[in-house]
């Protein structure tokens, strides 16, 4: 059991990265300082719940917890609407009452249980989700968050003591009328992040900029293509890796680095052109778009250049002065011969 629960802190460390959602941090007030290590004291399993549910239904699903100080802990849990806070995959979680959020769960989840735990214990915590029958199609979001405290610290309300937040994302998709739809906002590349069309050399970098203009989260899956001139494949790009979703009405971004680590020590010269190609939903749909560049380093080609200009006038003065020579010995013998 102890190692399922190390894949599934690695499972969560990497929804944390791929969703954003970090364990947000808490203080509560209590008469003594709590252990050093109660702010990282839980471990849950799974980081990620995926249901898929109809207007009016009632499921259920557990969330395991593990303690993982050194003593006993009071965990409780409450439940939280997240949305898409900026582009690279991260969501602000929305701790207030007053959220218009059209894809908010909060309310439809029953009261969490409260558990207590001894070092090493894990226990499930069930989660019931109660959907209206009037719930709109498509995707809700919330995440439920897990606070840990030693039992002989909990309901007290004096002096300060740390403990920290960790949170298993749910992802519902109400069925009905669902809309996957998704454009391409941003495709460039760039260098240095400075974008453009013509560069000096590498390494380059490719931004997608996808856009969630449907009612459901979507994980678009693909790559970056890039040739040459010559229609010669020089590397393949994947994107979205590891996979990480977009959320409805937000823009994700999604980058990959063209270097020596894709390329090896292969040297970036002439026109090129790359393709990125992604599927998303349940249709796999197809979304394209395509860009050229050019890789000219300006420093090395104006040096060679000029060592060719160079070259020419110091090639065009020898011959001049060889003929003017020429000219001057045949001078010299015509005079001889005439005396």
């Amino acid at each position: 059991m102890h190692k399922h629960f190390q894949q599934f802190a690695r499972l969560l460390a990497a929804s944390l990265v791929l969703f954003g959602v970090a364990a947000p941090a808490a203080l509560a007030a209590t008469t003594t300082t709590a252990p050093s290590n109660v702010g990282q004291a839980l471990e849950i399993a799974p980081p990620l719940i995926y249901l898929n549910v109809s207007p009016g239904q009632t499921v259920s699903t557990q969330i395991l917890i593990r303690d993982v100080s050194t003593s006993e802990l009071a965990v409780s849990g409450q439940v939280n609407d997240f949305i898409a806070s900026g582009e690279n995959g991260t969501p602000k979680v929305l701790l207030n009452n007053d959220t218009n959020d059209p894809y908010s769960l909060k309310d439809w989840v029953a009261a969490l249980p409260s558990l207590d735990l001894i070092p090493k214990q894990i226990k499930p915590l069930p989660v019931t989700i109660n959907v209206p029958a009037n719930a709109s199609p498509g995707g809700h979001y919330g995440v439920v968050r897990f606070t840990a405290t030693p039992p002989a610290l909990s309901g007290q309300a004096s002096g300060v003591a740390l403990s920290a937040s960790i949170g298993a994302l749910l992802l519902l998709t109400v069925s009905g009328n669902i809309t996957q739809n998704l454009s391409v906002a941003e495709f460039s590349v760039n260098h240095g992040g400075k974008t453009g069309s013509f560069f000096q050399s590498g390494p380059l970098n490719f931004v997608e900029r996808l856009k969630n203009n449907g009612n459901v989260h979507l994980q678009p899956t693909g790559q970056v293509t890039i040739t040459d001139m010559f229609g010669r494949k020089l590397a393949t790009l994947p994107v979205n890796v590891p996979p990480g979703n977009i959320l409805p009405a937000s823009i994700r971004e999604f980058s990959q680095a063209l270097d020596k680590s894709v390329i090896g020590n292969k040297k970036l010269f002439g026109h090129y052109t790359a393709k990125m190609s992604v599927t998303y939903g349940t249709d796999k749909k197809a979304l394209n778009s395509s860009l050229g560049f050019w890789v000219i380093p300006f420093k090395l080609v104006a040096g060679v250049i000029i060592v060719l200009i160079a070259g020419f006038f110091a090639i065009r003065y020898a011959i001049r002065r060889y003929n003017r020579y020429i000219l001057e010995q045949a001078n010299k013998r015509s005079g001889r011969q005439r005396k």
